[in-house]
């Protein structure tokens, strides 16, 4: 299985290279062509064998044997031809590089110098006599030719969620509410306030599935006051678990010590008093003092704490101590068909398969009780609807097969063994990782990539393919999600390191290697100090992968320079996160290298030497701080696909348009200097995602533009046109020319034109060049006119700001002579426009019939705007010059509005027409702000907005109601209320708010009690008793609280602020469910509640309390 993992997926490969690379080249070289041919024809014949050798494998280990070596030829067969590819592309390039001066002798020469072709053919004899020994050895174990693997076909499958659902937990109902039990009860007749919980259970059978859900329960949630989450596995280091744990406790802070003693005092003191849930999860250590050590810091926790361990070693829990451990049971068979058959079947619907039910309810019977197996052979049978498929899973010889030494489930297996070969390869090589390893999406496609493990296809990028492959692997279930990344089980983790064997290794100190020259795949930990650290690599002489894993203790800051000298097939280097500061020139030596990550080092400058990486496809530079510069060759590497870092590294690299393979660029900036004119985007035509274009200003002219040919971009989905904001035009500068010929591809969704000094918009700007536009930014432009958008059919999303010069909008900008206008669009906001006076519309106008989100801010000349259609949920409508709200389009359609936001209208006096006429049912939020002339609300109030939240009413000084109403003039559904200088609109407020049974806070400020003689404080004495939060500021004459304050039990936040003239706290006191008390610039209430003070006793009670900045300890009252 090993084998054929890799050789599967790996001998068309071996092909291609044969044939494409040096068939060809090698054509007139005697003895070497015929041994290449001899080479292909062998490998072909043993391919036919494969699907008998993985057959048989599992129960004779002479087959396994035979595999294995198959598998090591394969590798130096592979190894070989990218050796000398690698060398004629060094020649090739030598040559060009030469070609300028005196006549040399051209690559073929060079080649057929016997030397150099007497080390080609006695390498490849050497390759042939290993496959002639391999190939008669097949007769001897009985391998019979079965021809090439049929393709299986993959059905499509649902997309994955990151969430845990709940819905999927098939028969733990009653042990998450167990657990729940448990996390809620107090220690019982414990003398610690921590108590440990061990959850126990084999591989595969839901530990840590249970433990997220009863994690995240409401409850749980509600009654510990912090919970973290530690994933643990074999190495139990208790300086990492201190540092991880206080991290998480810390939210995220870093603690760089690596002092144990600091680590555990600081932990120590972080959980002091809290009661907080731990779940510490896989957990391996049987030694007990290990675990003394790391659990001395986490007994100060509070009463009722607990730290619950997952692990499949009842030993484990024992040791930990704590409560009995809680056993975890197999499922049943009806709930295990329950998790089998929600994997197997669309919707987990198995109605009209019934013959396939009668054959998974068998199967299902073979899985002991694991959910983990249901779940991976219900992936694998999904939406198989061949019995004999099914049948097959049913009889297979892996069923009767005995365990082997590391406990693989066959169930899991059998997944493994269904796999296409190339997601073999993909899977196996997962196990160089660590257990419990979290790993991204992204970077692992990439490294898939540099390894050749994805298929080649003409109608995908390989990238895309890659991340087919890696959805596929999810939905089958040998990867998990975890947080935005994701996780192997431990049970897939043993399945990939039983199927890899020695081929992927994690390096551990201490541990001897015998087969280190047979390891192609190598994670090694960074935790000792100096260069002596790395001295077993030099037995790993054949290593295609290294990763470089993160080490508490590493204070490794360069690399040794013999390492690379020796590692000549490296093909993924992996250096992410460690310390380094340098690298050695000798990386270089690494010609056949394809990944390589310095993200997150220390680096400030990189060797001379990295631009003889000529098969660099992908580069990763992120967050490498100290690094200011890459060396001025890096455009030799013109295979790279992937070059990541900062924009301010990578925008300004001269000639950057000899990396045709790119695939991101975030930005580019044109400079007046060679190596930096827009011209050499010409033929970065695989650029996709998004792309800004700085710098515009110092394009030469149109001709320069339209050689950029972003029209045949097509894979660009954005793209963000700026020029400098200090560039000094004149006006035969051709701006209006080269916007016309930066004309995008048809397929482009999202553009943003910024700075544009021209006079019109270019003519691409419509229908027919980009009809798939969905964002468009239209930002500080001097255009006079805006561009034709309103029939653009997928438009979702405007946004013109700083459109200076506009002064009108109209059907040029709609669409001349159509009615429906923006069909698609959702959001527009105008902004900074201050010419803009008018907008030109019609009765018969369909404007906007999806908008859901307008914004007008800062148009001060604008009066009017078009009706609004009853999609509207968000209006926005900020320093404008409308004299009335707009109206409501003329439909049957009740209005969708629920945010309505009106602030800076100097010219709006009046809400009784327009918007607030309506019954707006669906409106939750209302703020009106500084609208000084506004005088009248409409008829009935804002009584109509029956799901009216939240009320803020500020700097409205002339406000009031048309009318008073029986019952007040706010609905019952209003929680919120914010009054600031409106008093008259205040005071007939206030004596409504008895009528608001759902009212938790309210704010008045800058009210004037003096305007109204008949009353010498509020008219609050019937305040709602849900009100929750109350804030009275900036009343100067306010000279009493409302006597019966005491009574509002539910109030738990009280300000005061402001209120020089107030004399005391109420007479009866504050409430007693007050909690917290600020108080303000309110001299004479500061006095009595000072120590000693009258109104010292009516605070004593309250658990926060801060007077003018200074906090009272409650130890103090």
């Amino acid at each position: 299985m090993a084998a054929e993992a890799i050789l599967g997926a790996f001998m068309q490969t071996l092909f291609q290279k044969l044939s494409e690379a040096l068939l060809d080249h090698f054509k007139s070289c005697r003895g070497i062509h015929s041994k290449l041919e001899s080479l292909s024809q062998i490998l072909s014949q043993l391919q036919a064998f494969l699907d008998d050798a993985e057959a048989k494998q599992l129960a004779d280990a002479s087959v396994r044997g035979w595999l294995a070596k198959l598998k090591d030829v394969a590798y130096d067969l592979d190894d070989l031809l990218d050796r000398y590819t690698a060398k004629i592309m060094y020649l090739k390039k030598r040559k060009v590089k030469l070609s300028t001066k005196a006549s040399v002798g051209s690559p073929s020469s060079f080649l057929h110098r016997n030397l150099y072709q007497y080390r080609i053919k006695r390498k490849i004899s050497g390759i042939l006599e290993r496959l002639d020994k391999i190939a008669r050895e097949r007769n001897t174990i009985g391998l019979q030719m079965l021809g090439e693997m049929s393709r299986r076909e993959t059905p499509e499958r649902p997309q994955s969620s990151s969430l845990v659902d709940s819905s999927a937990l098939f028969g733990r109902e009653g042990d998450r509410e167990e657990m729940v039990r448990l996390m809620l009860s107090d220690n019982g007749h414990s003398s610690c306030n921590v108590c440990v919980i061990p959850v126990v259970g084999m591989g595969g059978l839901g530990k840590t599935t249970l433990m997220q859900m009863v994690y995240n329960d409401d409850r749980v949630k509600e009654h510990f006051e912090l919970r973290i989450w530690i994933y643990v596995s074999e190495c139990f280091d208790g300086r990492k678990l201190t540092q991880e744990t206080l991290e998480a406790a810390a939210y995220d802070q870093s603690f760089p010590s690596t002092n144990m003693n600091m680590l555990q005092e600081t932990l120590s003191r972080v959980l002091r008093g809290k009661r907080y849930l731990l779940v510490l999860d896989d957990v391996w250590n049987e030694d007990y003092d290990k675990w003394l050590s790391y659990r001395a810091a986490l007994i100060s926790g509070g009463l009722g704490s607990k730290i619950v361990v997952t692990t499949r070693n009842e030993n484990v829990g024992r040791i930990m101590g704590g409560l009995e451990p809680y056993k975890l049971q197999q499922l049943s068979d009806d709930d295990s068909w329950s998790v089998f058959k929600s994997h197997a079947f669309r919707d987990g619907d198995c109605s009209t398969y019934p013959q396939l039910e009668v054959i998974g309810r068998q199967i299902v019977k073979k899985l002991k009780g694991l959910p983990l197996a249901s779940k991976a052979l219900g992936s694998l049978l999904f939406c198989k609807a061949d019995e004999e498929e099914w049948k097959g899973i049913l009889r297979s010889d892996i069923w009767e097969l005995p365990a082997d030494k590391n406990n693989i489930l066959p169930a899991l297996r059998l997944s493994y063994n269904h796999l296409p070969p190339h997601l073999k390869q993909c899977f196996a090589f997962c196990s160089v990782y660590p257990k419990d390893y979290i790993f991204s999406k992204e970077k692992l496609v990439k490294i898939w990539l540099a390894l050749g493990f994805i298929r080649q296809s003409r109608k995908k990028i390989p990238e895309d393919s890659g991340n087919a492959d890696f959805n596929e692997l999810v939905s089958r279930s040998f990867f998990q999600p975890y947080k935005e990344n994701y996780v192997m089980h431990d049970a897939m983790h043993d399945l990939a390191i039983s199927v890899s064997m020695e081929h992927c290794e994690r390096f551990e100190d201490g541990t001897r290697y015998k087969n280190a020259i047979k390891t192609r795949h190598l994670s090694f930990p960074c935790t000792g100090a100096g260069t002596k650290h790395f001295d077993p690599l030099y037995g790993f002489r054949k290593l295609r992968t290294l990763i470089l894993m993160h080490g508490y203790n590493s204070k490794i800051s360069r690399f040794p320079d013999g390492v690379f000298m020796k590692l000549q097939f490296l093909r993924v280097l992996d250096m992410h996160g460690r310390g380094l500061k340098e690298l050695p020139e000798s990386i270089g030596n690494l010609k056949q290298l394809r990944f390589l990550d310095l993200s997150s080092t220390e680096i400030k400058t990189l060797p001379a030497s990295i631009v003889k990486l000529y098969n660099l496809q992908i580069m990763k530079l992120n967050n490498c701080s100290s690094l200011r510069e890459v060396p001025h060759g890096i455009t030799k590497l013109t295979n790279l696909r992937h070059l990541e870092g900062s924009t301010r590294l990578l925008s300004r690299i001269p000639g950057i348009g000899n990396l045709i393979c790119l695939q991101e660029l975030e930005e580019f900036v044109v400079l007046k200097r060679p190596g930096h004119n827009v011209t050499e985007l010409r033929n970065m035509d695989q650029l996709q995602g998004k792309l800004t274009i700085r710098g515009l200003n110092n394009v030469a002219d149109e001709q320069d533009a339209i050689c950029a040919k972003l029209k045949t971009k097509e894979h660009l989905r954005a793209l963000h046109f700026i020029w400098d904001e200090d560039c000094k035009l004149t006006p035969s500068d051709p701006q209006d020319e080269v916007l016309e010929g930066l004309q995008p591809h048809i397929d482009l969704k999202e553009l943003m034109v910024k700075g544009f000094p021209g006079a019109r918009f270019p003519s691409w700007l419509a229908t027919s060049f980009l009809p798939n536009l969905q964002t468009t930014h239209i930002c500080n432009c001097r255009c006079t006119v805006l561009p034709p958008l309103g029939q653009l059919p997928f438009l979702k999303n405007l946004n013109i700001a700083g459109a200076t010069e506009v002064t009108q909008i109209g059907r040029e900008f709609t669409g001349l002579g159509q009615i429906k206008c923006f069909p698609a669009l959702e959001e527009l906001l105008l902004e900074d426009m201050p010419k803009l006076g008018e907008w030109i519309f019609y009765d018969a106008d369909q404007l906007f019939p999806q908008l859901t989100e307008l914004g007008l801010i800062n148009c001060p000349k604008l009066k009017k705007l078009p009706p609004v259609p009853p999609t509207l949920t968000t209006l926005r409508i900020d320093e404008a010059g409308l004299e009335s709200l707009p109206d409501l389009q003329k439909e049957a359609c009740p209005s969708s509005l629920t945010f309505l936001y009106i602030n800076g209208c100097p010219n709006l006096t009046s809400l009784r027409v327009g918007l607030l006429s309506h019954n707006l049912t669906a409106l939750k939020s209302l703020t009106v702000a500084h609208c000084e002339e506004l005088v009248s609300l409409p008829e009935e109030c804002f009584r109509p907005l029956t799901s009216l939240q939240f009320l803020h009413i500020y700097e409205c000084p002339c406000l009031v109601p048309w009318t008073a109403l029986e019952r007040g003039l706010l609905p019952a559904s209003v929680e919120e209320i914010r009054l600031v200088s409106c008093s008259l609109l205040a005071h007939v407020l206030l004596d409504g708010l008895q009528y608001l049974p759902r009212l938790k806070h309210f704010q008045i400020a800058d009210y004037q009690i003096a305007d109204y003689p008949d009353i010498s404080n509020f008219p609050l004495e019937l305040l709602p008793h849900t009100l929750q939060f109350l804030d009275i500021s900036r009343c100067d004459d306010l000279q009493c609280l409302p006597p019966s304050l005491h009574k509002v039990s539910s109030l738990e936040t009280l300000h005061i602020s402001n209120c020089r003239e107030l004399e005391s706290l109420p007479e009866e006191g504050l409430p007693r469910g007050l909690k917290e008390l600020y108080i303000n610039q309110c001299p004479k209430i500061k006095q009595r509640c000072q120590e000693g003070g009258q109104d010292r006793v009516k605070i004593a009670h309250i658990r926060d309390i801060e007077i003018d900045g200074d906090v009272i300890v409650l130890e103090q009252i």
